[in-house]
């Protein structure tokens, strides 16, 4: 059952501030015995931050997808085709589902 309106701000607020230090105290673990791979680092931090401001995985998603157009630019020896984006990401979950890091 919803909650009311009334309440949702500031409860939805407080619960996302839950559920970010909940995360965080995973992420710290999973750090603290070294089974973080450095390349998901930012994953998992990004994770954090779209988990404090009460995004959904579409979105989250959506943003990780900008990021890849930015960040990478095409190079002529290694062109990267939409199969290989979706692998990658695939696989990127299955590696923080593996740690419970995957709050989706």
């Amino acid at each position: 059952m919803d909650k009311p309106s009334i309440e949702t701000g500031e409860h939805s607020r407080q619960q996302r501030m839950r559920d970010a230090s909940a995360y965080s105290a995973r992420l710290q673990e999973v750090m603290r015995y070294n089974r973080l791979p450095s390349s998901d680092y930012p994953f998992a931090m990004a994770i954090l931050r779209a988990i404090s401001q009460g995004d959904t995985e579409e979105k989250w998603k959506e943003a990780l997808q900008q990021r890849r157009k930015i960040s990478l630019s095409p190079s002529p020896e290694k062109e990267s085709s939409s199969a290989d984006t979706d692998d990658d990401y695939t696989r990127l979950v299955l590696r923080l589902k593996s740690l419970t890091l995957w709050p989706w």
